[in-house]
């Protein structure tokens, strides 16, 4: 079963995690170097995505295309401040959950490090590399166990209204073998929430492992850590399907309950499919394109709705973090 790509990504994660801790150990790269590679990787790779995505698109669809509805755009840009906001928080409940003090400053540029380097990995599991060099060693496992955990949540919610997505248009709009898919949907759900909640029962695997005690014994006494972070998730994605069906008006798209349930499982999709860096951009506008055009929404629309939303609410944050970042040496390396 191709299950859970934050599952997988939680062993990635400590992984990479572990890899960083040992090259720490023998080098330390200028903190300028290093932000420099990050600002060019970024920008080579949204010119190369956009090329490729805008490539493919008919003269009769760019014709077409034009902000008809203004007030929507508008709406849909500031949706990016609460959206942030709710991000912001999740990291402020992982905070405490791990027992974390500190000044604001430094939670600030830790949470704007991490979509620095969370927007190079799929779905943003990388973002438990920029927070903790914020920290002492000693709390960066739990920094990135907490942290991905919290992910996992974003992932849930993803999951959760795709379901309902699936189980109320009664198929997904791109595959017709609805009676298989409801299993497999069902599975994934009951298997992912039982993990999210239930971790505490996996670790008695890792009991030599002093990290699995300490992250086992954090989450006792954070017993509401994960109803929080779950709940601030599915705020974050009613935020997001409502910036993206705005998007869509404002490029010509007729707003209705069918349209938020395609945007749904544009998201369920997209949180299930392969891909390498800057968060999955390229994979979601195609995911978009054979989802709403089914809705016959314009394809120029869609694609640029969709690298709207991601441009706002990743790559815009991202540069932020960049901005302000260089500016901040990080501690304890």
């Amino acid at each position: 079963m191709r299950l859970l790509p934050q599952m997988h990504g939680m062993v990635v994660s400590f992984m990479v995690y572990s890899i960083i801790e040992t090259e720490l150990r023998h080098t330390r790269r200028p903190r300028a170097q290093l932000f420099l590679a990050l600002k060019v990787l970024l920008f080579s790779g949204v010119l190369l995505l956009l090329w490729y995505q805008l490539n493919g698109v008919n003269k009769n669809a760019w014709q077409a295309f034009g902000i008809k509805q203004p007030l929507a755009l508008s709406a849909a840009i500031l949706l990016v401040v609460p959206n942030m906001w709710l991000a912001y928080q999740k990291w402020m409940v992982t905070l405490k959950a791990i027992e974390i003090k500190t000044d604001r400053r430094t939670k600030l540029h830790s949470f704007l490090a991490g979509l620095v380097t969370g927007l190079l990995t799929p779905n943003m599991i990388g973002n438990f590399i920029g927070r903790f060099y914020y920290f002492e060693k000693v709390h960066r496992a739990n920094i990135t166990a907490f942290t991905v955990l919290s992910n996992l949540g974003q992932f849930l919610a993803s999951i959760t209204f795709g379901a309902v997505s699936v189980v109320w248009l009664g198929e997904l709009l791109v595959w017709q073998d609805e009676d298989r898919l409801m299993y497999v949907l069902l599975i994934v759900v009951l298997v992912s929430y039982l993990f999210f909640f239930y971790i505490d029962n996996f670790l008695r695997f890792f009991k030599r492992m002093k990290f699995g005690t300490s992250f086992k014994h954090l989450l006792k006494k954070s017993p509401w850590f994960r109803t929080k972070v779950l709940f601030l998730s599915y705020g974050r994605f009613a935020i997001f399907t409502l910036q993206f069906s705005l998007m869509l008006v404002a490029f010509g798209a007729d707003w209705s309950l069918e349209l938020i349930a395609a945007i749904w499982q544009v998201y369920l999709l997209t949180m299930i499919a392969p891909s390498l860096i800057l968060g999955k951009v390229g994979v979601k506008e195609s995911i978009a394109l054979f989802v709403l055009s089914t809705l016959n929404v314009n394809e120029v629309a869609i694609l640029f709705a969709s690298l709207s939303i991601w441009l706002l609410n990743t790559v815009s944050p991202a540069l932020l973090g960049l901005l302000i970042c260089r500016n901040r040496s990080w501690k304890h390396q």
